[in-house]
């Protein structure tokens, strides 16, 4: 990844998290729902809206001493598994542009003494991470709301043995 890829991406972070701030400010503190369990009998019970992950609402709060990341140096090129970035868009997420890493070889480069080969030892596998976005939705009478969501995104490739599945 060069300088100038890391530092859109960082700027995009930083976005996403201002305008998820400014959702949430905009809303009011007070309006902001939150979850207090209800204590009943030996305080051990939950609802099932309680236990389900996807019914919480959380509170987003900036750090005011956030400091922006430093760039990190190209790796991608100097990597035994090296790999390029492409770029998917979607007008409905914020980002609406988002960098992938695809692995430029099926093998792994080793050095030999006429230069460096690939080969088919090790296969180049991506390595996956996941990032959240923000998804527009379009609400009643034309209005938008924003909705987080998690996505999965390659970053990045290894060298792995292959999986041989050996029979007992």
């Amino acid at each position: 990844m060069n300088a100038t890829m890391s530092s859109a991406l960082n700027i995009q972070f930083l976005v996403v998290a201002c305008l998820m701030g400014i959702v949430l400010i905009s809303f009011g503190a007070e309006a902001a729902p939150s979850k207090h369990p209800q204590k009943k009998g030996n305080g051990h019970h939950r609802s099932s809206e309680e236990s389900d992950p996807s019914s919480s609402s959380y509170r987003l709060i900036l750090d005011s001493e956030f400091k922006e990341a430093k760039p990190i140096p190209s790796i991608n090129n100097d990597s035994i598994s090296p790999w390029t970035y492409t770029f998917t868009h979607d007008e409905n997420l914020y980002p609406s542009s988002i960098a992938e890493a695809k692995c430029s070889l099926t093998g792994c480069l080793i050095e030999t003494k006429s230069g460096w080969k690939e080969v088919q030892d090790y296969q180049s596998k991506p390595i996956y991470t996941q990032i959240m976005v923000l998804r527009r939705i379009r609400g009643e009478k034309h209005n938008y709301s924003f909705r987080l969501e998690y996505k999965t995104i390659a970053v990045g490739c290894t060298c792995i043995r292959p999986y041989v599945h050996q029979q007992v």
